[in-house]
């Protein structure tokens, strides 16, 4: 053992990188990130090894970036990278395992298929083993055979499932949209596959948020899919995670979605998705410091991840430490410019603190990022507002007045613009009927700072006593 090698059994830790696809075909790109993600569910199961969360592992596709530096940045000892490449019905992946500290190889392997779906699954399994052969040489046989299993053995309903993961992680309009198209088809191929109603329970809550779909419609659809994964696999955190999210975002029944949240954390204690979906659930009901701890932890588990990082703003600032949110939110537009959630909270906090000019600028970077979202026109209506473009902002709020005559828009939203103007008895209109039309981000009434010049008004006080948070 050279000197420089850390001892791979003691605590090993480690990240997948997505596999480069080295075929003529782009859209076979979603295997390579497929496999990673799926060895990174894998590898995450064994209680000795810690796997960096896949936002971070990924961070690093199409980068340049040296092992060695990419072990450093997220503090691992063992880096996985390899390639996948199709050529007519063969298919080919290699595999290298490698020392972070040094750079050297520990262990490198080539594997050679006909192009037949369950031929994936059987090297996904031997990759699996394979790596836990090299980092914890001891690990027992009980605890191996946990680490593989699929959920699926329908090849078809695999294949979508990847497929599914890959649009959706890109958070875009198009990518949710084709995110619940490729999950609707996987549950179709197979109706007992229960990661792919999680994948789908997903993909409707972010239509309903993202892309502003009505509540009413969206919330259950994505309840029911949660529900099936759950009642299909009671063991697994992610269904558990994920209903909880729902019942939060969509039904405000607090203590339910805070059981399930409990089951998935007992399930998985150190997944940073159900960490930071949690998270939401003590920050709105004021427990700040309980928050703020669960967001750290799930921050340590994906460092790199801009959505982690946005959130810990938004919560700082709902914890009142404005400057702190601030401080945030910035680190997270640096790890993902085109946050738009990110973008968004630095608008609210910038807003917070007086800084008006920052605010629009914010608003406007969220609204070109998602033109069909209406909370970036809400936010910039305010920050106008507030420096002295009463004329525009006016524009805004009667245009959103407008457009919810035509499709469904948040009434929390056009409550922002008409508080920022100063119309306190419409803002507070606009909460009763968001509250009528059971809008999501009403979960956010208690804690949002938007809201602190109606805290005396009794009817904005009568509405937060009717969400008992």
């Amino acid at each position: 053992e050279s000197p420089g090698q850390r001892e791979p059994t003691a605590g090993a830790s480690m990240a997948v990188l997505p596999f480069v696809n080295v075929s003529a075909d782009p859209e076979f790109d979603f295997f390579g990130d497929g496999l990673a993600d799926e060895l990174i569910i894998a590898l995450s199961k064994v209680h000795s090894v810690r796997v960096v969360a896949r936002t971070s592992a990924f961070a690093f596709k199409r980068t340049q970036a040296d092992i060695r530096q990419i072990a450093d940045t997220l503090g691992v000892n063992f880096v996985l990278e390899g390639t996948v490449r199709k050529s007519g019905t063969r298919l080919r992946v290699t595999a290298e395992l490698i020392n972070g500290a040094d750079g050297c190889q520990v262990w490198s392997e080539r594997y050679d298929r006909e192009l037949e779906m369950r031929d994936l699954f059987g090297i996904q399994d031997e990759l699996t083993r394979a790596v836990l052969n090299a980092i914890t040489p001891n690990l027992p046989r009980t605890q191996r055979a946990a680490v593989v299993n699929h959920g699926t053995r329908n090849a078809a309903a695999h294949e979508l499932y990847l497929k599914g993961r890959f649009h959706l992680f890109r958070m875009t309009q198009s990518g949710i949209a084709a995110g619940v198209e490729y999950f609707e088809r996987a549950v179709e191929a197979d109706p007992t596959y229960a990661l792919a109603y999680v994948g789908l329970a997903h993909a409707y809550r972010m239509h309903a948020l993202s892309l502003e779909l009505p509540p009413s419609e969206i919330g259950p659809k994505a309840q029911a899919a949660a529900l099936k994964a759950v009642a299909l696999d009671n063991r697994l955190a992610e269904a558990h995670a994920v209903l909880a999210f729902n019942i939060y975002w969509f039904d405000w029944a607090w203590d339910t979605a805070e059981s399930h949240f409990a089951c998935a954390l007992e399930l998985d204690q150190d997944s940073a998705d159900t960490l930071w979906m949690y998270a939401h659930l003590p920050s709105n009901a004021g427990r700040h410091e309980q928050a703020l701890s669960a967001i750290a932890h799930a921050r340590t588990l994906d460092p790199l991840s801009g959505l982690i990082t946005a959130m810990e703003g938004q919560m700082l600032l709902h914890a009142g430490r404005t400057d702190d949110a601030i401080a945030r939110l910035r680190d997270a537009i640096e790890l993902e410019p085109r946050s738009r959630v990110a973008h968004l909270f630095a608008a609210r906090a910038y807003v917070e603190k007086g800084l008006f000019d920052a605010a629009a600028a914010e608003a406007e970077a969220a609204r070109l990022l998602t033109p069909a979202n209406t909370q970036a026109a809400a936010l910039e209506a305010c920050a106008n507002a507030r420096r002295g473009k009463g004329r525009e902002a006016e524009t805004t709020r009667a245009e959103l007045v407008r457009l919810s005559k035509e499709r469904y828009v948040s009434p929390y939203h056009v409550a922002i613009a008409c508080n920022g103007l100063n119309d306190r008895s419409e803002a507070i209109a606009w909460l009763e009927r968001a509250f009528e039309a059971r809008d999501p981000m009403m979960v956010f009434l208690n804690v949002e700072p938007t809201w602190k010049n109606l805290h005396d008004e009794p009817r904005f006080r009568a509405l937060v006593k009717r969400m008992s948070f």
